[in-house]
């Protein structure tokens, strides 16, 4: 059983304001029409926020999936993106959060917001809304200056004879990029020094100034400086290999090298909190059709180099728990909360 961690959170409480107030797109909610005893579907507008600034990689993935959800036909109602950022995804998340019942109003979930959540003390942790579906993974690597190690086991021994001069950079505290610094030195034994970056950009361009020994990537955050000669990819923290990312598949896993180590980024799909049995039903089978449509599998998953996911009910539970958990332990460790 997760452990959930309540209290009086005022900022939280001003940026749910906020959401409420400043941050709707008009406020437009969709009807519901019951086709038959039992079923549900949307008529009017679907409002699908993105709790992330537009052009990242949740407003992508969202857009992307509404525009699958739309092309394939597999929702008949017209699907409005808005991004309502800010609080670390606690803004858009408390914007769902208080559209309690409603059937029609959708999010982006990622480990962002859980994270935030655990570390705000909110009351809008992963299961105060209603988790929907996982559609795609997004590995996490460790990326260093080309040339500067031979191997991951290079750098742990490097990083331990020389104490805090190896520099790890990365974008967020207690985040998934965070989590990956923090399992090279307590799994794997490294001895590492977390930094923190505004962006995966920024990041690259410290490491090829000589000013950072290496740092956290997604895939699609290095591809194209792995493919230049520019860095050199020394180890995925997923135990399944990136075969199926072009210019990754010699590059080896963690769980490869001997480390206990598993550890991906979710990309999901969550409702507002008491969200009917059958639109619960009905949103899942769409991403079921999305999941299987070749313009996400191979257009979004395959040219961004994510892994294919499709994640719902008891399953789905089990997954967030254990993310939860995940994430818990290690702000624990950071001294976070």
């Amino acid at each position: 059983m997760k452990r959930k961690m309540r209290g009086t959170a005022l900022v939280l409480a001003g940026l749910m304001l906020l959401a409420s107030t400043g941050c709707s797109s008009g406020g437009q909610t969709a009807a519901t029409d019951e086709a038959e005893e039992g079923a549900w579907a949307p008529s009017g507008s679907i409002d699908f926020v993105c709790p992330y600034s537009a052009g990242g990689g949740s407003d992508i993935y969202a857009r992307t999936l509404a525009n699958v959800m739309s092309d394939g036909g597999y929702v008949d109602a017209n699907i409005v993106v808005q991004n309502l950022s800010g609080g670390g995804g606690l803004v858009g998340t408390a914007y769902v959060y208080g559209k309690q019942g409603d059937n029609s109003t959708i999010c982006t979930y990622a480990p962002g917001q859980l994270a935030s959540a655990i570390a705000n003390d909110s009351e809008y942790q992963w299961d105060d809304i209603t988790q929907i579906a996982v559609l795609a993974y997004e590995d996490q690597t460790i990326c260093t200056a080309a040339g500067a190690f031979e191997s991951l086991d290079d750098l742990i021994a490097y990083s331990n004879e020389h104490p805090d001069e190896v520099t790890i950079g990365g974008c967020g505290v207690g985040n998934e990029d965070n989590v990956c610094a923090l399992m090279l030195n307590e799994v794997a034994g490294a001895n590492v020094t977390y930094v923190l970056y505004d962006s995966a950009g920024d990041i690259l361009t410290a490491i090829l100034g000589g000013h950072l020994t290496g740092g956290i990537f997604n895939p699609s955050e290095c591809q194209a400086q792995l493919e230049a000669g520019g860095v050199d990819c020394l180890a995925s923290f997923s135990a399944e290999p990136l075969e199926n990312i072009q210019g990754f598949e010699e590059v080896p896993t963690c769980s490869e090298l001997g480390y206990d180590i598993d550890f991906r980024m979710f990309r999901g799909l969550a409702g507002a909190p008491g969200m009917s049995d059958a639109a619960l039903t009905y949103w899942q089978e769409v991403c079921r059709q999305v999941s299987e449509d070749p313009a996400w599998t191979e257009d979004y998953l395959l040219a961004r180099g994510l892994t294919p996911a499709f994640i719902i009910g008891d399953d789905l539970t089990a997954f967030m728990e254990d993310q939860y958990e995940t994430y818990y332990n290690a702000q624990k460790e950071l001294g976070l909360i």
